[in-house]
């Protein structure tokens, strides 16, 4: 993977698709298509694993009731799965087996009335404007083509498919369609922040505070159950205990002591998920993001990996510094140009979030003495 030029010290380096060999060649483009065709296979499945048994078993109207629901879910999944990728799919695979990735300008429209769909004009450097509609482009990826104005593309085929790429992975593979739509009687979306890295706090990296807030919401919302399960459990082991555990009880008592201990072991747990995002805010308001020079080798699998590198720390002190569980998007980010983007100040025996502005990437970095 190459490397892209520096925007004026408005863009952090980040890698590129290749662009001298098929497109599948790339291997988290192979990834992602794999990814894709799975839930075509895994839903209609389901749907048979619940659906036969509420056909064929006679196990009563509520048992028969909760398989059948389940099944119409995983049908309706399968239905819209088809609508939004299923029709793509085939066609994006002949192209990308076939083509390279070529890199084009973008802008991105949304229109003023209808469903919010993304719509793009592309243009390559020797042909006319592309218009292309993109249904299920996503919020960050919409902003980071707005703001670089810039994606790769293979297509269109006869039918007008069309496959993309972004720059530094965020998307590893998005979907389109040559449309005679007017895209640009709609309006130009906005880019919310248009230099990441000169944000006076990392924290207020505006793609990527919008892709975290909801997981860190639903951290603190996910304790009410097992806290209001385990205090419910208490108190019914608590009631056994002072009436006495009869021999026809012991069953129930072992139930609900197993049971006590495997919500205490989910509060645990959801507890643990609290006290992260919390070290992440605590992180993120550290500073500013701060490139870090690092000799990491490309990773050789598409995978998220612990991994650990040499570091050079901005009073030039050479430390380890350990990635854990680093998306394979980070880890190519930092190996293809040489820096790891921190939030802060790092020093040596402390810890870090690390990221690249203005984009969806959050890890924590480790840095050893």
């Amino acid at each position: 993977m190459s490397k892209v030029d520096r925007h004026s010290q408005r863009e952090a380096p980040a890698v590129e698709p290749p662009t001298n060999r098929p497109a599948i060649e790339d291997q988290p483009t192979a990834r992602a298509l794999r990814s894709l065709r799975i839930p075509l296979f895994v839903l209609p499945f389901a749907a048979l694993l619940f659906g036969v048994p509420a056909i064929v078993l006679d196990i009563g109207w509520i048992v028969i009731a909760l398989l059948t629901i389940a099944a119409l879910a995983f049908v309706i999944a399968t239905m819209l799965t088809i609508a939004i990728s299923g029709f793509w799919i085939g066609p994006a695979t002949r192209l990308l087996r076939a083509h390279p990735w070529r890199p084009a300008t973008v802008k991105v429209f949304r229109p003023t009335r209808g469903f919010p769909r993304a719509k793009l004009v592309v243009r390559e450097a020797d042909g006319e404007p592309l218009n292309l509609l993109a249904p299920a482009l996503p919020w960050p990826v919409q902003q980071l083509f707005a703001r670089t104005g810039k994606l790769w593309l293979v297509g269109p085929d006869a039918k007008g498919w069309v496959a993309l790429r972004s720059a530094g992975l965020a998307l590893p593979l998005g979907q389109a369609r040559v449309t005679k739509e007017d895209v640009a009687s709609g309006y130009e979306i906005d880019v919310e922040q248009p230099a990441p890295v000169r944000i006076p706090l990392a924290a207020n990296d505006a793609v990527l505070s919008r892709i975290i807030a909801a997981p860190r919401r639903r951290s603190r919302t996910e304790l009410i159950a097992p806290s209001l399960l385990l205090v419910f459990a208490i108190v019914v082991v608590v009631d056994l205990v002072r009436r006495g555990i009869r021999a026809d009880q012991v069953d129930l008592a072992v139930f609900v002591g197993l049971a006590t201990l495997g919500i205490a072991a989910l509060l645990g747990w959801r507890v643990r998920k609290v006290r992260y995002w919390a070290k992440v805010d605590r992180l993120l308001g550290a500073g500013p993001w701060t490139s870090v020079p690092v000799d990491l080798p490309e990773p050789d699998d598409v995978r998220r990996a612990t991994v650990t590198a040499r570091a050079t720390l901005p009073g030039g002190q050479a430390v380890s510094v350990t990635l854990p569980r680093a998306s394979h998007a980070l880890l190519a980010n930092v190996a293809g140009t040489g820096q790891l983007w921190v939030a802060g100040v790092p020093r040596a025996g402390g810890e870090a979030v690390a990221g690249l502005p203005g984009y969806p990437f959050l890890n924590l970095a480790k840095f050893g003495p």
